[in-house]
Protein backbone atom coordinates (compact mmCIF):
# COMPACT_ATOMS: atom_id res chain seq x y z
CA UNK A 1 0.00 0.00 0.00
CA UNK A 2 2.80 2.40 0.92
CA UNK A 3 4.70 1.58 -2.30
CA UNK A 4 1.63 2.57 -4.33
CA UNK A 5 1.37 5.97 -2.64
CA UNK A 6 5.12 6.53 -3.08
CA UNK A 7 4.81 5.71 -6.81
CA UNK A 8 1.81 8.03 -7.12
CA UNK A 9 3.79 10.77 -5.38
CA UNK A 10 6.74 10.27 -7.77
CA UNK A 11 4.39 10.41 -10.77
CA UNK A 12 2.79 13.56 -9.40
CA UNK A 13 6.21 15.17 -8.99
CA UNK A 14 7.06 14.39 -12.63
CA UNK A 15 3.73 15.78 -13.86
CA UNK A 16 4.21 18.97 -11.84
CA UNK A 17 7.80 19.32 -13.03
CA UNK A 18 6.75 18.90 -16.68
CA UNK A 19 3.87 21.35 -16.25
CA UNK A 20 6.12 23.99 -14.69
CA UNK A 21 8.71 23.50 -17.43
CA UNK A 22 6.10 23.94 -20.18
CA UNK A 23 4.62 26.99 -18.46
CA UNK A 24 8.09 28.55 -18.13
CA UNK A 25 8.87 27.90 -21.80
CA UNK A 26 5.54 29.45 -22.85
CA UNK A 27 6.09 32.57 -20.71
CA UNK A 28 9.65 33.03 -22.01
CA UNK A 29 8.46 32.61 -25.61
CA UNK A 30 5.70 35.18 -25.09
CA UNK A 31 8.10 37.70 -23.54
CA UNK A 32 10.56 37.13 -26.39
CA UNK A 33 7.86 37.69 -29.01
CA UNK A 34 6.73 40.94 -27.38
CA UNK A 35 10.32 42.15 -27.04
CA UNK A 36 11.00 41.45 -30.73
CA UNK A 37 7.91 43.46 -31.76
CA UNK A 38 8.90 46.35 -29.45
CA UNK A 39 12.35 46.44 -31.07
CA UNK A 40 10.78 46.25 -34.55
CA UNK A 41 8.35 49.03 -33.61
CA UNK A 42 11.28 51.29 -32.67
CA UNK A 43 12.57 51.07 -36.28
CA UNK A 44 9.40 52.72 -37.62
CA UNK A 45 10.51 56.12 -38.94
CA UNK A 46 7.47 57.20 -40.96
CA UNK A 47 4.62 59.08 -39.30
CA UNK A 48 1.08 59.60 -40.49
CA UNK A 49 -2.40 60.35 -39.19
CA UNK A 50 -4.67 57.34 -38.88
CA UNK A 51 -8.47 57.24 -38.73
CA UNK A 52 -10.11 54.47 -36.72
CA UNK A 53 -13.06 53.19 -38.74
CA UNK A 54 -14.67 50.14 -37.15
CA UNK A 55 -14.31 46.98 -35.11
CA UNK A 56 -14.36 43.54 -36.68
CA UNK A 57 -15.06 40.31 -34.82
CA UNK A 58 -12.44 37.66 -35.63
CA UNK A 59 -13.29 34.54 -33.69
CA UNK A 60 -13.40 35.56 -30.06
CA UNK A 61 -11.14 38.58 -30.62
CA UNK A 62 -12.23 42.10 -31.43
CA UNK A 63 -9.95 43.79 -33.95
CA UNK A 64 -9.76 47.53 -34.63
CA UNK A 65 -9.66 48.49 -38.32
CA UNK A 66 -7.96 51.80 -39.15
CA UNK A 67 -6.63 53.50 -42.25
CA UNK A 68 -3.90 55.97 -43.10
CA UNK A 69 -2.41 57.26 -46.34
CA UNK A 70 1.08 56.57 -47.65
CA UNK A 71 1.24 56.60 -51.47
CA UNK A 72 -2.42 55.58 -51.49
CA UNK A 73 -4.67 54.17 -48.81
CA UNK A 74 -3.32 51.62 -46.35
CA UNK A 75 -5.81 49.64 -44.29
CA UNK A 76 -4.54 47.97 -41.18
CA UNK A 77 -5.80 46.28 -38.04
CA UNK A 78 -4.78 45.83 -34.43
CA UNK A 79 -6.01 43.82 -31.48
CA UNK A 80 -7.34 46.20 -28.86
CA UNK A 81 -9.38 46.29 -25.70
CA UNK A 82 -10.88 49.74 -26.34
CA UNK A 83 -14.55 50.43 -26.75
CA UNK A 84 -16.56 52.33 -29.34
CA UNK A 85 -15.37 55.69 -27.95
CA UNK A 86 -12.18 55.41 -30.05
CA UNK A 87 -14.02 55.04 -33.37
CA UNK A 88 -13.99 57.78 -36.03
CA UNK A 89 -11.13 59.61 -34.35
CA UNK A 90 -7.60 60.43 -35.47
CA UNK A 91 -4.45 58.98 -33.92
CA UNK A 92 -0.74 58.96 -34.65
CA UNK A 93 0.51 56.04 -36.76
CA UNK A 94 4.16 55.08 -37.13
CA UNK A 95 5.11 52.85 -40.04
CA UNK A 96 8.09 51.22 -41.69
CA UNK A 97 9.30 53.38 -44.59
CA UNK A 98 10.11 50.32 -46.72
CA UNK A 99 6.92 48.43 -45.89
CA UNK A 100 3.92 50.55 -44.76
CA UNK A 101 2.03 47.36 -43.90
CA UNK A 102 4.34 47.19 -40.88
CA UNK A 103 2.76 49.88 -38.71
CA UNK A 104 1.49 50.69 -35.25
CA UNK A 105 -1.27 53.07 -34.12
CA UNK A 106 -0.88 54.91 -30.81
CA UNK A 107 -4.31 54.96 -29.16
CA UNK A 108 -3.18 56.66 -25.97
CA UNK A 109 -3.52 60.23 -27.30
CA UNK A 110 -6.18 61.41 -29.75
CA UNK A 111 -5.06 63.95 -32.37
CA UNK A 112 -7.15 67.02 -33.21
CA UNK A 113 -5.80 67.93 -36.67
CA UNK A 114 -7.21 70.79 -38.72
CA UNK A 115 -8.72 70.20 -42.15
CA UNK A 116 -5.61 71.33 -44.07
CA UNK A 117 -3.46 68.80 -42.23
CA UNK A 118 -5.96 66.04 -42.99
CA UNK A 119 -6.09 66.91 -46.70
CA UNK A 120 -2.27 66.97 -46.86
CA UNK A 121 -2.28 63.50 -45.30
CA UNK A 122 -4.62 62.13 -47.99
CA UNK A 123 -8.06 62.30 -46.34
CA UNK A 124 -11.11 63.70 -48.12
CA UNK A 125 -14.32 65.28 -46.81
CA UNK A 126 -17.19 63.21 -48.19
CA UNK A 127 -20.90 63.98 -48.20
CA UNK A 128 -23.41 61.16 -48.03
CA UNK A 129 -27.16 60.88 -47.58
CA UNK A 130 -29.19 58.85 -45.11
CA UNK A 131 -32.89 58.21 -45.62
CA UNK A 132 -34.99 59.15 -42.60
CA UNK A 133 -38.16 57.16 -43.24
CA UNK A 134 -39.53 57.31 -39.72
CA UNK A 135 -39.82 61.03 -39.03
CA UNK A 136 -39.37 63.25 -42.07
CA UNK A 137 -39.49 60.77 -44.99
CA UNK A 138 -36.61 62.48 -46.75
CA UNK A 139 -32.86 62.18 -47.20
CA UNK A 140 -30.63 63.81 -44.62
CA UNK A 141 -27.25 65.13 -45.72
CA UNK A 142 -24.27 64.07 -43.59
CA UNK A 143 -20.53 64.24 -44.06
CA UNK A 144 -17.41 62.56 -42.75
CA UNK A 145 -13.67 62.22 -43.29
CA UNK A 146 -12.54 59.23 -45.34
Amino acid sequence: MEEKTIDNFKNLKWVLLCSLTLATIYILFDISRKTKFEKYKETFKGEAIGLTTRFKQVGKRRVLIYCFYVDGKVMSKRNTMGGDEILNKFYKVKYDLNNPKGNYIFLDKELKPDSLTLVKNGFTWTKYYVYDGNVTSRYLEKSKWQ
